[in-house]
């Protein structure tokens, strides 16, 4: 009986730890941390000791945590201040051209059909609240925070291009399932490998 390949769930991040609401604004957070953790923590202390002299360690945390989300932002294009005109057009004087209207600057394809644009991306982060958007049979959507990717509803490879009306946010599991359903498996399985292991079947 050949075997069934259904789509695995969405995958979600280990929490080992727990926290304990206190007030309505604080929580007391229980972690298990290595030697390597405090290494780290009272390194990170002395580097903040310029700024943020006597700092605690959620303070130390809470910066550390800000620098990822703010990476992860500028990775999604989600930038707090888009370069504006002037800067621009100071740094490429004979290249800048008067900006287009925004509906139409939306829906303008990128240069290479395969590129999304940093505003383009931003837009469809904001629009989709970083969530997940694949449709569930039980209705809503997935909503998932984890492993993100911006989707193309309509493939490149079937004349879709990189506009904000054709993108959607997906996780990882989702995004392999909507390619699986338009190009099929044998085509997916040389890029995830999972041809491999249907092959091989399960380990014993």
């Amino acid at each position: 009986m050949p075997n069934t390949v259904t789509a695995p769930p969405p995958l979600l991040p280990a929490r080992p730890d727990n926290s304990e609401p206190l007030t309505g604004e604080l929580s007391r957070l229980h972690i298990t941390v290595s030697r390597q953790f405090l290494e780290k923590l009272e390194a990170a202390r002395s580097a903040l000791s310029h700024t943020r002299g006597g700092a605690s360690a959620a303070g130390i945390l809470e910066a550390g945590l800000d620098l990822v989300l703010k990476q992860y932002a500028r990775r999604k294009g989600l930038t707090d201040k888009p370069r504006n005109k002037s800067r621009v057009q100071s740094e490429s004087p004979t290249t800048w051209q008067k900006p287009r209207p925004k509906e139409e600057a939306r829906n303008r394809p990128a240069t290479k059909p395969g590129v999304i644009s940093a505003a383009v991306k931003r837009e469809v982060w904001i629009r989709d609240k970083g969530r997940c958007q694949w449709p569930l049979e039980s209705g809503g959507i997935c909503g998932s925070t984890w492993r993100l990717q911006v989707d193309h509803v309509v493939p490149l490879a079937l004349g879709g291009t990189s506009t904000a009306g054709n993108l959607r946010v997906l996780c990882t599991v989702h995004n392999d399932l909507a390619a699986r359903r338009v190009f099929g498996d044998a085509w997916m399985d040389r890029f995830t490998g999972r041809g491999a292991r249907r092959r091989t079947g399960p380990a014993s």
